[in-house]
């Protein structure tokens, strides 16, 4: 069952504006300068009244319960703190960042809306202060917001040139029908060269290959490769034999084949496809990938022919000029390629970028005359995100909602990151007693984990293992019974790796196991029962939790109230600046 989360959204709103929106007259003055709005007689709709804006009466309240994940609801103020809004979209993000992380099949735990709400409203109060502190204004904060800004921009350009491209169909089927066949080949391993050569002659004079095969094994001087009933996967087959099987027909035999001891031929018998929806998706989506990625190549391309021109220099520049240090390049500026209305790249720019490419140094890399070929390619790159910008800039991604809301919230996100860490971090000290304390409080929180080392002994029923487990209880020795005990089975894979005698951590056991050994303690038998087999378990050791002493837990405690004190500290500043602030909170959350 899907879960419908509703908000109930209490609104205040001047009567005019709601009375025009119902398609009453335009506010009309007063003799006295009053506003007032033509709208409907509460007792009787048929008949307008006129209300004087300013009055008692101006004001309504709506009530409406929103579904949080439904788009017609998503700008939907739920608060405003100081002239900017907190939507039920901030909200919806909210939640899902809480649900970020669960294991799949577990239960969403049940949301605190109003707690979740002051937290936004609190986090929007910090980084309303961020910005009178003018943290924003610092360059490290104006570079990470332009870096992220453009890096956004030419993402959603990107993503919109994609969004259609897809894999050739028949490409598609042609690779998934390479990857899933099957062979069955009748195939001889001959011994000596000699041997080989003479039944090659043999096939070519036209012999029948079944009657060379018999004949061969007959004399001893071969042995069949493989069972003849058997298809082969392409993972087992040596790339040079693969190369040629996928070329052979039905019925046809190969020519000789060197092995590390001997020759080998053989024959196609059949040759089939295996049905694998799972590997059908993975070569869709390789080819998909690669379709995208010479999408974007050629579209690059094109940007550069619409926007870019290079300098005739830019040909004729040589970065392996021996009589030229390299260091030279660095501190030139002489222009090799022009973009319409952006910047120019000039030689120390490519310079930049090729001993960066180079890092293991432009010096041994010029040597091997490798700078002048990979030029126009590094050229490309450093052209690459400048054509991009500015195309998305001339398609106007740069005044989308969805590209403005995610830069908004990354430069918020920050915000509040710098202004916790150089404001609220720097007013917290943890005391030795403080850590105590806490230790003492939540002792039952740090303790070690229960662990054991086990064997067993696996039975073709459940009743021959409950009769063992009997027995040794009684005394009998569980080597003995673990060679000889009659109805022994072998240990089913999903065990294999647990009853080792190996130290295994509880949370690490099936649950079904956990249960059975529930209780035991070291020396102790189980009875544990999987579909028709009987397990008896050996619990050869082992060791139960404890409570850990302060010392052992003391970093992570220090974490612990650190981490518990900033979050006090984050709401008592948001306390703090809310007092003196504009906070209008619209939703009750369903009361």
């Amino acid at each position: 069952m899907k879960l419908r989360m509703l908000v109930t959204l209490t609104f205040a709103a001047i009567i005019s504006t709601v009375a025009v929106a119902m398609g009453a007259t335009e506010p009309l003055p007063t003799p006295t300068g009053q506003t007032t709005a033509v709208v409907p007689d509460p007792q009787d709709p048929s008949k307008p009244v006129q209300v004087a804006k300013g009055s008692k009466a101006d004001e309504v309240t709506i009530r409406m319960n929103a579904p949080i994940f439904s788009p017609l609801f998503a700008k939907v103020p739920l608060a405003i703190v100081n002239d900017e809004a907190i939507t039920i979209e901030d909200l919806k993000k909210s939640v899902g960042t809480i649900h970020e992380g669960m294991a799949e099949g577990k239960t969403a735990p049940r949301t605190n809306f109003p707690v979740l709400l002051k937290r936004l409203v609190n986090s929007l109060l910090i980084i309303q202060e961020a910005r009178v502190m003018e943290l924003d204004k610092q360059e490290e904060i104006k570079s990470s917001i332009e870096d992220f800004s453009n890096k956004h921009l030419r993402e959603l350009l990107l993503k919109e040139q994609v969004k259609d491209v897809k894999a050739d169909a028949k490409e598609v089927e042609k690779i998934y029908q390479e990857r899933t066949a099957e062979w069955r080949l009748k195939s001889l391993i001959v011994d000596k060269l000699e041997d080989a050569q003479k039944i090659e002659a043999a096939l070519k004079a036209g012999k029948k290959f079944d009657d060379l095969y018999d004949k061969s094994i007959k004399d001893g001087v071969a042995k069949e490769g493989g069972k003849s009933d058997i298809f082969l996967t392409r993972d087992v087959i040596a790339p040079p034999m693969m190369a040629v099987l996928t070329k052979m027909k039905i019925s046809e035999i190969s020519k000789v084949t060197p092995l590390e001891k001997g020759y080998l031929f053989y024959r196609l018998e059949e040759k089939r496809l295996k049905v694998n929806e799972a590997v059908k998706e993975q070569v869709r989506q390789e080819l998909d990938a690669k379709a995208r990625i010479a999408a974007l190549e050629a579209f690059q391309e094109s940007l550069i022919k619409k926007y870019v021109t290079k300098k005739k220099l830019f040909d004729k520049f040589d970065f392996e000029n021996k009589k030229v240090k390299f260091e030279t390049f660095l501190k030139d500026k002489r222009v090799l390629a022009d973009v319409k209305g952006e910047k120019t790249i000039t030689v120390s720019d490519m310079a930049e970028a090729i001993a960066q490419k180079f890092y293991h140094g432009v010096e041994r890399a010029a040597e091997g005359k490798k700078i002048n070929k990979e030029k126009k390619a590094i050229l490309n790159e450093l052209l690459g995100n400048i054509v991009f910008n500015k195309e998305a800039k001339v398609r106007k991604i740069n005044e989308s909602d969805e590209y403005r809301n995610k830069v908004r919230s990354y430069s918020n996100s920050l915000l509040f990151g710098t202004f916790v860490t150089k404001v609220i971090r720097s007013e917290i000290t943890v005391s030795k007693d403080e850590l105590k304390a806490y230790h003492k409080l939540h002792a039952g929180d740090y303790s070690s984990i229960e662990t054991y080392k086990l064997d067993a002994i696996a039975f073709d029923s459940p009743q021959k293992a409950e009769e063992a487990v009997e027995k040794l209880r009684k005394g009998a020795e569980f080597k003995w019974y673990k060679a000889n005990a009659d109805g022994r089975v072998s240990i089913g894979k999903a065990y294999e790796n647990i009853f080792t005698g190996d130290t295994i951590a509880k949370p690490n056991l099936p649950e079904p196991l956990q249960q059975a050994l529930a209780g035991s303690v070291s020396g102790d038998f189980r009875v544990f029962i999987d579909g028709g087999h009987g397990y008896v378990i050996s619990v050869v050791e082992l060791a139960p939790g404890r409570i850990l002493n302060y010392e052992e837990v003391e970093d992570a405690i220090k974490e612990a109230v650190f981490y518990e004190k900033l979050n006090k500290g984050v709401e008592t500043w948001g306390d703090k600046l809310k007092s003196t602030s504009d906070v209008k909170i619209y939703a009750d959350f369903g009361q």
